[in-house]
């Protein structure tokens, strides 16, 4: 007989070698007992999780341009000092982003089935013209993100105005000496224009949903252009500088995992102050703040280039050094290099998508899809063939087919070894000498 009482379970039964049975079967059955509760715990966290997600659809539904969306219990909001407090203390409650300081959603609460969510719809310097979503960011978790722009310095874009074309000219994709055409334009063509960039020299044209650039010099100037804003890097929209920060403690459960994605409209990179640090973003990312000194951001879609010069690839992955400064609490003093993001990484980039493609799909926006690292694939070792070869032959990680091989004994390598090549296409990486007892053998 086994008896469960508080966290012990004995043998009743006599006799030494009966009691050992029964002790290891009491053993088994304790744990199978508390893999079942743990089990049960991730599957009542998760559903948690889903029914917040899901609330999107009504809580969500039909979000302007620079507004906020309480998603899912619980979320605060603070204003910059003597501001309009707008009532926002529960589910589909709506407020503006004019003098809205900070957000903070709240991690998973179980007793209460709460898990915060919020959504923010940023015009930051997208046309009026421009239509569908504009800079969607997401909290989810426990999260927060602090608008570092001041509202008196927020400009304002207008309608656009309508000149002319003096010259025969070319539309570019970005301002400067870029050859990156978009169209031509000809001599009295008619334009429409909303803004200058930092220079003052080049004007972006807002033409039927087309974005682009041309030279100041080509088209009839107006009185009425004195007005139009400069939005270049130094631009002062809401949100458009603000600092993000995670809870950095494990969750009951993945799908509770704290993060903040940001999602930019297709084909247009945005640039971004994050943490301090000048980012350009198109179209998806992820930030979690993994340690109280470091923030990781992984891109789902698209790239990601930082002030350091680096180009961050959709399925890569970077890791900001964090450190107090007198401006803020969590500055990024330097990121690393572009390293390939974990399964676990791209697992929470598509909760992200999908919780966005939810709230796409009640607006009507375009609904999209994330990076996956490519299957991993199966190799015959040939006679001659060494795990460095392997690994060029297949532009993967030499240390990641050790461990994605890797058994009770060390790896060998014989003539017809199937190895598992996790990866491919990830970009190789050698070693100088092969670790782990991994020898070729004929």
């Amino acid at each position: 007989m086994c008896s469960y009482v508080g966290a012990s379970c004995t043998s009743v039964e006599s006799g030494p070698a009966l009691a050992i049975v029964r002790l290891i079967s009491c053993s088994l059955l304790l744990a199978a007992f508390g893999y079942a509760a743990a089990s049960a715990q991730d599957r009542h966290c998760g559903q948690t999780v889903v029914r917040a997600i899901a609330s999107l659809r009504q809580n969500c539904a039909g979000l302007a341009r620079n507004s906020l969306c309480y998603g899912h219990p619980t979320v605060d909001i603070a204003f910059a000092e003597d501001a309009a407090v707008e009532a926002f203390n529960r589910p589909a409650d709506r407020a503006p982003l004019v003098n809205l300081a900070r957000i903070q959603s709240s991690g998973l609460e179980q007793e209460r089935q709460h898990f915060g969510i919020a959504l923010l719809n940023l015009s930051a310097n997208l046309p009026q013209t421009y239509q569908g979503p504009g800079i969607i960011i997401m909290l989810a978790g426990d999260a927060a993100v602090e608008n570092e722009i001041n509202p008196a310095e927020a400009p304002a874009l207008s309608a656009p105005l309508s000149t002319a074309a003096l010259v025969d000219t070319t539309l570019f994709r970005h301002p400067g000496v870029i050859p990156e055409r978009v169209a031509s334009v000809a001599a009295d063509e008619i334009l429409l224009v909303d803004a200058f960039d930092d220079s003052g020299k080049w004007l972006r044209v807002v033409n039927d949903g087309t974005i682009a650039w041309v030279a100041g010099a080509d088209v009839a100037r107006l009185n009425a252009m004195a007005t139009l804003p400069a939005i270049g890097a130094g631009a002062t929209f809401p949100f458009q500088a603000l600092s993000v920060s995670t809870d950095t403690e494990f969750p009951e459960c993945d799908q509770a995992e704290s993060m903040v994605a940001i999602q930019t409209p297709q084909d247009m990179p945005i640039s971004l102050t994050v943490n301090g640090v000048d980012i350009r973003v198109g179209a998806m990312v992820t930030l979690q703040q993994v340690h109280r000194n470091a923030l990781s951001l992984t891109v789902h879609r698209g790239d990601v280039t930082t002030i350091f010069g680096g180009t961050v690839k959709q399925g890569e992955s970077i890791l900001g050094i964090l450190g107090e400064t007198p401006e803020r609490d969590y500055e990024v003093l330097d990121w690393s290099g572009a390293l390939t993001a974990s399964e676990a990484e791209l697992a929470r980039g598509q909760r992200a998508q999908d919780a966005l493609n939810l709230v796409a799909r009640v607006n009507g926006w375009p609904t999209f899809q994330t990076f996956r690292h490519p299957p991993d694939l199966l190799h015959v070792v040939a006679r001659g063939e060494s795990l460095y070869s392997i690994g060029r032959l297949y532009e993967t990680s030499v240390a990641e087919i050790i461990l994605a091989n890797l058994g009770d004994e060390p790896l060998r390598l014989y003539s017809g070894t199937t190895l598992i090549i996790p990866n491919p296409g990830s970009g190789f990486a050698g070693h100088g000498k092969v670790p782990l007892d991994a020898t070729r053998e004929e």
